[in-house]
């Protein structure tokens, strides 16, 4: 599981910055209930994007 300790949007992205990413496959990633595709982004180390418009500072991810 990894913290979101910053996040900016672009455009209907959330972009979310963790405080690690952890070395496993995954499909999904889980925000709470929510469970979301994941979006490909690069030259952002530490950053996963989704598409949403709401907050998750300070929120658990995990990689599903």
């Amino acid at each position: 599981m990894s913290k979101v300790v910053d996040e900016f949007r672009i455009k209907q992205y959330a972009i979310l910055k963790l405080d690690e990413i952890p070395q496993v496959n995954y499909r999904k990633y889980r925000i709470g209930t929510e469970e979301f595709d994941p979006v490909p982004i690069y030259d952002m180390p530490q950053c996963i994007a989704i598409v949403s418009d709401k907050s998750y500072l300070g929120k658990t991810v995990d990689f599903v």
